[in-house]
């Protein structure tokens, strides 16, 4: 998580009121803050990830507003009836551009140097890195609208980065300047660049790089612009609302910006509310709270929520800053931090059902045992994996597939959808081992499930794979045909096909009736591209079906 510092002095001319020390350790933890320590003036903090709205003290005072009875309910921001145009002609590989202005805000040191803060910290949570998204604030005294995102030659514009004196090309600036040097990886091997500038050719910066110079943020800058790039739409807008209320918090007026790029017209920031209704018992259900709704309406409000009581439910509004509200859950855990953990009763809760270990684990383990007596080694992988495993290199149609909103990293971006491809990376990194190489997993997959109430199924699934050089599909399926003996189940073959597998060496394993899943010979150009030189032979089955088939019904 990262660690946020914060001027105690500042929070308190936020706030409008002074803080004891003690109050400080106390309210931080009810905003989902980690308490870290004192050093002088300044308190030190850890926000979690999906609070970015409190990596900076004006976010921070706001929230705490709220828990003080400073300030609650929906927080309200002064927005222009005026906007400011800007043209999108950015490079494809940065497709996206959001902005914004805050104006007439009052700014000192301190300030400023929030708002730094608070720029960095997303670039390296939401930002990935400023890979995903990278934004830059702007002194606009000098800039003259339309500003307009644009693709250069790296060596025919010239501007004067931030600290520096000497005007550098783009492509100097990689060479040259630190955050060139640090994040120049990013644009180097495309063949232009990105640049902002306004009508008069004025360079804003070099997104994701670097700001010039000529637009520094100062503490005489009143008015400030905001862009944000990225390489998703939803991050970006969701990151440029975090900092336009956040700078809008030292007293400005938000300015909405007109975007206009090949895909139409985009009015930025979104500053509407979004409308949660939260059924009562659902507190009750998960916290053990009995609260009337206008006890919740009334939490909710300290928590900086929009809340109306509505008999049995509560219509929540919240703020476009608040990102980490995905579902009903996410409202209940702010009624709990507004009560507070500390006045939470234990309670001693009887069990449900006498212990035991639950059937479908017996009967993995009585899988892994006897694949094990097989001769195969079993591996252990991660749900978590890549789009690009799963199905890039599976040369396999993608289907619907739950993918991590933010991931810190591109390799475990998405809950895996089978099995196999995770086997095929194991058999890739264990080229240096001798053959045959035979190796299984029992581990679960989730699949999308529009039905169930979290949209998604889990399945428990068993996969094998054996690697060597004289291996086909008469491996695989001997090794199918005596697990599927030993659990007193008969193996039958259906012709089948699947993009990964050989044509007329693929097929669907029946057991009972039932399609348990498919067998097959992985296709040269999938042993290609997990960089194998042997034949591979996989199978991957259901095994909730090998278990509804050996109880005579499906599980």
């Amino acid at each position: 998580m990262p660690v946020i510092e914060v001027a105690i002095w500042d929070l308190e001319r936020l706030l409008g009121r002074q803080l004891t020390r003690d109050e400080i350790e106390d309210l931080l933890p009810r905003v989902k803050c980690e308490f870290e320590g004192f050093e002088g003036d300044y308190v030190y903090y850890e926000a979690t990830h999906d609070r970015p709205d409190l990596y900076s003290a004006e976010g921070l005072a706001r929230a705490l507003k709220g828990l003080l009875g400073i300030e609650e309910g929906l927080p309200e921001f002064k927005v222009s009836s005026e906007t400011i145009p800007c043209i999108n002609e950015g490079p494809s590989y940065r497709p996206y551009i959001f902005c914004a202005a805050v104006k007439g805000v009052s700014l000192d040191d301190e300030a400023v140097r929030q708002i730094m803060q608070l720029q960095e910290k997303l670039h390296v949570t939401y930002g990935r890195n400023r890979k995903k998204v990278s934004i830059g604030v702007y002194d606009m005294s000098e800039l003259k609208p339309p500003i307009r995102y644009i693709e250069a030659d790296p060596d025919s514009v010239s501007f004067v980065p931030l600290d520096f004196t000497e005007r550098l090309t783009l492509r100097e600036i990689l060479r040259r300047h630190p955050k060139g040097v640090e994040y120049g990886h990013l644009i180097a091997s495309y063949e232009r660049y990105p640049l902002l500038v306004d009508s008069e050719g004025t360079v804003l910066s070099m997104p994701p790089i670097i700001n010039s110079e000529d637009t520094r943020v100062t503490e005489e800058s009143h008015d400030l612009f905001i862009d944000v790039t990225a390489t998703d739409p939803r991050a970006g807008m969701q990151v440029l609302a975090v900092v336009a209320t956040s700078i809008a918090e030292r007293g400005g007026e938000i300015v909405r910006v007109e975007v206009r790029g090949r895909s139409g017209k985009v009015l930025s920031p979104e500053l509407e509310p979004e409308e949660v209704v939260l059924e009562v018992s659902l507190v009750e259900r998960l916290a053990g709270l009995k609260l009337s709704s206008e006890e919740v309406a009334s939490l909710l409000k300290k928590m900086r929520l929009g809340a109306e009581a509505l008999n049995d439910r509560v219509r929540v509004l919240v703020p476009p800053y608040r990102v980490d509200v995905l579902h009903p859950v996410d409202i209940v855990e702010d009624v709990v931090m507004a009560y507070g953990y500390d006045r939470l009763e234990p309670e001693a809760m009887p069990p449900l059902h006498p212990g035991r270990e639950d059937p479908l684990e017996v009967f993995s383990r009585l899988i892994r045992e006897t694949m094990v007596g097989l001769g195969f080694q079993e591996v252990n992988n991660y749900m978590l994996t890549n789009k690009e495993t799963l199905y890039a290199k599976m040369a396999a149609s993608e289907i619907p597939t739950v993918e991590v909103e933010n991931p810190k990293q591109e390799t475990y971006s998405c809950l895996r959808t089978w099995i196999i491809p995770q086997l095929m990376e194991v058999l890739s990194n264990s080229k240096h081992a001798d053959y045959p190489q035979r190796i299984f997993e029992v581990g679960d997959v989730v699949l999308v499930d529009e039905s169930s109430e979290t949209c998604t199924r889990e399945e428990r699934r068993l996969a094998l794979a054996i690697a060597g050089r004289n291996i086909t599909l008469t491996d695989a399926l001997a090794a199918l045909r005596a697990l599927l003996e030993t659990l007193g189940l008969e193996l039958k073959l259906q012709s089948a096909s699947h993009p990964s597998l050989i044509p007329g060496r693929t097929a669907r394993v029946i057991v009972r009736g039932l399609d348990a899943g498919i067998v097959g010979e992985v296709h040269p150009r999938v042993l290609e591209n997990f960089e194998l030189t042997v034949p591979v032979a996989v199978a991957e089955l259901n095994v909730n079906v090998l278990r509804g088939a050996l109880l005579g019904n499906e599980d």
